[in-house]
């Protein structure tokens, strides 16, 4: 790519060729056209690609190039023997952990009989260190027997207690298992939809690059999806990026049609370059939209920078370095004013008339 120039004679826009190299001419009135060229191709706006967020055999396809989809439409499907039998295993874990977090798990039950039976035991010690207590007053039991009460009633105490914590503790590690198991299920199960692609927006589909049997990798494209209107994508050089600007005048040729030209306007210019196709993008919108355009077309573009109409203008080999020509009158250099420059026309703006005859130089 590169910044070219180019004129335009009677107001068509079509390039003039260079003309013959001759001894003499004189200046001439012209429609001059200064532009940067660009190369791109046709895209819509809101094009994306189905990607793979999982490695499988492409089972089935549901649509064909240039079919219309809607948003959310199951466009393919992976094969996924193997993620099936991890959802499987999961809900199996999931149920199981579940299960045990009822009151009704053996393990719950269990402990809770247990503490039923510590109840009673220390309901029945309470009531023998009552008596014990009454008796030690009349000095009716020795103080031994009486403490040995007392130190079997606060076992009971002590033994309750623990088994009512092993509960609680018991219940809290079912639950977070239970609660793990359901988020391995809802994974697995998360998992699962990445075998099956979807369209993110309504388009139309541009492409497919896999067929039913093809193993498609993780982050592979599957198909491209067109959305949003038709526009042109352009790669501009470095160099010329500067000169672009929004709602900038394109002229745009289709590889598929050279001989007509449309009209343009730019709509977006990205901020950064584009390290891919060592340029930066720019996207233009069709005045009018070309009648059965194609996806992916190769183009040219001219942004238009500055242009006048009837300008007065000299071959270019005319012209010497510095801006001077030599008259033919009497083969002196003359110095000139210019403006607008092609490769084939140096606009005058200064220095020469009409009707002023020059000389090739040597």
């Amino acid at each position: 790519m590169k910044h070219i120039t180019y004129t335009v004679v009677l107001a068509s826009i079509t390039l003039i060729i260079a003309c013959k190299q001759v001894p003499e001419t004189a200046p001439q009135r012209k429609d001059i056209v200064d532009a940067v060229f660009a190369s791109g191709s046709i895209i819509a706006s809101n094009q994306y690609a189905i990607t793979a967020q999982a490695e499988g055999y492409l089972s089935a396809s549901f649509v064909s190039e240039g079919d219309t989809v809607h948003n959310g439409q199951l466009l393919f499907k992976l094969a996924n023997d193997a993620q099936q039998i991890q959802v499987s295993n999961a809900y199996d874990n999931y149920d199981y952990a579940k299960n045990n977090l009822n009151n009704g798990a053996p393990q719950i039950v269990k402990l809770e009989e247990q503490i039923n039976q510590a109840i009673s035991t220390k309901d029945i010690d309470a009531a023998n260190l009552k008596r014990y207590e009454n008796l030690i007053k009349t000095n009716a039991v020795a103080q031994v027997d009486y403490d040995k009460v007392k130190l079997t009633y606060q076992n009971d105490v002590t033994n309750l207690a623990v088994l009512q914590k092993s509960l609680a503790d018991l219940k809290q590690s079912l639950a977070l298992n239970e609660k793990n198991a359901k988020a391995q299920y809802q994974l697995q199960q998360n998992n699962n939809q990445y075998y099956a692609l979807s369209s993110a927006n309504a388009g139309i589909v541009l492409s497919i690059s896999k067929k039913n049997g093809d193993l498609v990798k993780k982050g592979e494209s599957i198909a491209v999806i067109g959305s949003g209107k038709t526009i042109a994508k352009l790669y501009v050089a470095e160099d010329d990026i500067q000169k672009i600007q929004l709602h900038q005048q394109t002229l745009i040729t289709l590889n598929t049609n050279k001989d007509q030209v449309y009209g343009a306007k730019v709509t977006k210019i990205y901020p950064s370059f584009d390290v891919a196709s060592q340029s930066f993008i720019v996207e233009a919108s069709f005045d009018d939209l070309p009648t059965q355009l194609k996806n992916g077309t190769q183009l040219q573009a001219n942004f238009i920078i500055s242009q006048k109409k009837n300008a007065l203008v000299v071959p270019s080999i005319y012209v010497l370095p510095g801006d001077s020509v030599i008259t033919k009158a009497n083969h002196q250099k003359i110095a000139i004013k210019t403006g607008i420059k092609t490769l084939e026309w140096v606009e005058v703006t200064g220095g020469l008339n009409d009707s002023e005859k020059l000389e090739l130089p040597k």
